[in-house]
């Protein structure tokens, strides 16, 4: 009982933070494209199609700063939104690098506007959605905010845990023990009240809070799970081989590269592509297939050299281990889009959660306080 009391009142506090903002990311992406709607919203042209995707990057590329890199291209997830060129560039005044959008409107190959995503250390400057992400992931503190997050979710796993010990009903009258006592009094309402909240949310806040920790501690994760079953690299690498001759070496046409992975992946949609890092990078294609939990996200991605257009290496759900498969699903999980629509309308909901039980445990415990 102490244990529930006391890891809930301390790691309760910003446990309210990351139920709330997890709340608004549920449907983060939705928000993000109606708040800039003036740069992320296009016209459909079903007359003429899309525009051939060199053209679009094109459009992008002319548009970059002096000295910004490009680093890849998200597509858009439907016809209604603009294709996101993501570039790099060092922030002014600053060592380190800051992360841009360019929007291009996918039909007519036109520059839409852009935006600052990322300033790693400056958080204000951020959009509203990538702001609330930072609170939720790392409280605004970085690695080191990330690894106080990951504790405060095992601690907050643990409390709730020990909450359903205290809650188990012993006799077993469990009618009563989820239900609101009739006609109870204001004590036992903000008790029934805190009961209730906790037993029906926690089935999937365990889930939540499970696949938040990993989402901290990944490597430690990945390690955990590899003691089951074999877990792929998240972030491999593969090297192009540049022509000999200098005049050979030329970057092969991205209507070419779409062509290449057709070939090999001719279902699904495609996602983004990662631009070569130098001249011995490759590229990385993100075309999710029919059946992943991820909506957003791609599981099934491949690597193509920047030259020849050979494949250099494919990652599927066929060739998948059993842990590829659980990791695959756990981001997902997390953010209730494996469910589609119900599944965020949860999470949505859940997020409210930790604010309900840590307002009445507090009451209670104040309560309890005053009797004694």
């Amino acid at each position: 009982m102490l244990l529930h009391r006391y890891l809930g009142l301390f790691a309760g506090a910003i446990f309210v933070i990351i139920g709330l903002t997890g709340s608004i990311l549920a449907f983060g992406h939705e928000l993000d494209e109606w708040l800039n709607a003036d740069v992320r919203a296009v016209s459909r042209q079903a007359s003429t199609g899309r525009a051939p995707l060199d053209a679009i990057v094109a459009a992008g590329i002319k548009a970059l700063p002096t000295g910004a890199k490009a680093i890849n291209l998200d597509y858009p997830r439907h016809d209604g939104l603009a294709f996101a060129l993501w570039f790099e560039q060092t922030s002014p005044g600053r060592d380190y690098p800051e992360r841009h959008q360019i929007f291009i409107d996918p039909y007519r190959a036109q520059v839409t506007g852009q935006r600052l995503l990322i300033d790693f250390h400056r958080i204000w400057r951020d959009p509203l959605l990538d702001f609330v992400l930072r609170l939720h992931y790392s409280l605004g503190f970085g690695e080191n905010g990330m690894t106080l997050v990951g504790w405060v979710g095992i601690v907050m796993l643990l409390s709730v845990l020990a909450g359903l010990i205290v809650w188990w009903p012993l006799t077993g009258k469990f009618r009563s023990a989820l239900t609101f006592k009739p006609k109870a009094s204001r004590e036992r309402l903000v008790y029934d009240w805190h009961k209730v909240c906790g037993v029906y949310g926690s089935i999937v806040l365990l889930v939540i809070v499970a696949t938040g920790i990993y989402l901290e501690f990944p490597s430690y994760g990945r390690g955990l799970i590899g003691q089951f079953s074999l877990v792929a690299s998240p972030w491999p690498e593969y090297a192009s081989r540049p022509p000999s001759n200098l005049d050979k070496q030329k970057i092969i046409p991205l209507s070419v590269l779409e062509q290449i992975v057709d070939a090999h992946c001719p279902d699904g949609e495609f996602r983004y592509i990662v631009f070569p890092n130098d001249a011995t990078g490759s590229f990385e294609v993100g075309k999710r297939a029919p059946g992943e939990p991820s909506r957003l996200q791609s599981q099934r991605r491949i690597w193509i050299d920047q030259y020849s257009g050979e494949v250099l290496a494919l990652r599927d759900r066929v060739s998948s281990s059993s842990g590829d498969a659980l990791v695959e699903w756990l981001y997902p999980l997390h953010t209730g889009e494996a469910f589609g629509l119900p599944g965020q309308v949860m999470v949505l909901l859940t997020g409210f959660s930790p604010l309900l039980l840590y307002v009445t445990g507090y009451i209670r415990w104040k309560q309890k306080t005053k009797e004694s």
